[in-house]
């Protein structure tokens, strides 16, 4: 026993001395946990792995540098002159190097051609392109957006209602059903080939198409941007271009704000000029026509000016503009014909066979005030109150204060005759 109490307490103390010298190196951060310990092998991965992500953080907190971009502007009415503006915008883009091409539209439509085209610009082109709704594309405009692969809109803005219409004697109908068919097809074609919903498309051109909870029959389709969203239809919501932009990282080129530039500048002026209405220019016209016809006489620019009070009237009742040019044309030729024929019998005919006006001057007498040398040097002569230059019948010379007979009126002289 005493033997064995011996050997313990050099035990004993030797395991305190241990438990000391563990308890030292733990407090110097010479020993690392036990969990670290335990992971062998794992430990040694996860400090290489983290000094290797403290090496390369800087580059990859760097941003991405941001996606050239193009601007169209797509506001006002949809006629060949937007889709011209489309057109060589997109031609524009891929010649500058651009990736993406931002269509900015707000229209409420026009005419179902020029849509058309854009739409077949906008499918051709190898170039992604986004739709960015500030703050309506209805009708035409509503096909513009289709034919892009993103939508997004801005607040408050709408998207729909693309039924086709045309103009009559009585103004705006719905098209035939031919039309309605053909253009609710190209709705969803062009939707389903940007992978948009086709239904809705085909439920913004006709009022039959029915989608639950959607729409009712009857009723064409007009979204709100809530409820695009809703609908997948739009992709995003954005306050503003500069939002669009930041979201999307993307720059537009110098290049594109120019021509956007150019485009609002001349847009501006045309809503200007276009708060004057077809018939309201017509008639201006035709005053200004008519005024012109009263400092220069002859009944020349008088019938033009009727031709156009009579434009203004179809244009009044909304007959097309290619219809109002070509009645304003014929009718002013046909007047003026009719000024020099008809008229001329009718309404400057003497009555009771009575000489009036410059007819009543031929074969009177008059003095030469002003000696008449031929033809070529007129000279002038008094015919009762009136002076009246003149030139002789046979080119000879007839002195001042000789008597003469009146032969001829020639424009605004007379051909006489020594008597």
């Amino acid at each position: 026993m005493k033997s064995w109490m011996t050997h313990l307490i050099p035990l004993r103390g030797s395991l305190l001395l241990g438990l000391i010298a563990c308890g030292l190196a733990l407090s110097l951060g010479w020993l690392a946990p036990s969990r670290s310990l335990g992971a062998g092998r794992g430990a040694i991965s996860l400090s290489v792995s983290a000094n290797a992500a403290q090496q390369t953080s800087p580059v990859a907190d760097q941003p991405a540098p941001p996606t050239k971009a193009y601007l169209i502007l797509a506001e006002g009415p949809v006629n060949d002159r937007l889709a011209r503006r489309v057109r060589q915008g997109l031609e524009r883009a891929a010649a500058a190097g651009a990736e993406v091409v931002v269509i900015e539209i707000d229209t409420f439509g026009g005419e179902l051609g020029a849509a058309v085209e854009i739409r077949d610009a906008l499918l051709d082109s190898n170039l992604r392109t986004i739709a960015f709704i500030n703050r309506r594309a209805i009708s035409a405009g509503a096909l513009i957006a289709l034919a892009t692969h993103e939508i997004v809109m801005a607040p408050g803005a709408t998207i729909g209602a693309a039924a086709p219409l045309r103009v009559t004697w009585t103004g705006l109908e719905p098209a035939g059903e031919k039309t309605i068919s053909y253009f609710r097809k190209e709705m969803k074609a062009t939707a389903e080939s940007r992978e948009h919903p086709g239904a809705l498309a085909e439920a913004m051109v006709d009022a039959d198409v029915v989608i639950s909870e959607v729409v009712e029959k009857g009723k064409l389709l007009t979204l709100t941007t809530q409820e695009a969203l809703r609908l997948k239809l739009a992709a995003a919501q954005h306050e503003d271009r500069e939002d669009l932009l930041q979201a999307y990282n993307l720059e537009l080129l110098e290049e594109s704000l120019a021509q956007a530039a150019q485009a609002a500048e001349r847009a501006g002026i045309r809503g200007w000029l276009g708060q004057i209405s077809a018939w309201q220019v017509w008639v201006i016209l035709g005053l200004v026509l008519g005024l012109a016809e009263m400092l220069l006489s002859g009944f020349f620019l008088l019938w033009f000016g009727v031709g156009a009070l009579l434009a203004s009237l179809l244009a009044f009742l909304g007959v097309p503009r290619g219809a109002q040019i070509g009645v304003f044309l014929a009718s002013s030729f046909l007047l003026l014909i009719f000024s020099r024929t008809i008229f001329k019998s009718v309404l400057f005919r003497s009555p009771h066979g009575v000489a009036t006006n410059v007819e009543a001057l031929l074969g009177r007498t008059g003095m030469v005030l002003k000696a008449i040398e031929g033809s070529l040097q007129p000279g002038s002569v008094k015919l009762g109150g009136e002076v009246w230059s003149a030139v002789s019948d046979d080119e000879t010379h007839i002195a001042k204060g000789a008597k003469v007979q009146v032969l001829e009126i020639v424009g605004n002289k007379v051909r006489v005759k020594p008597v």
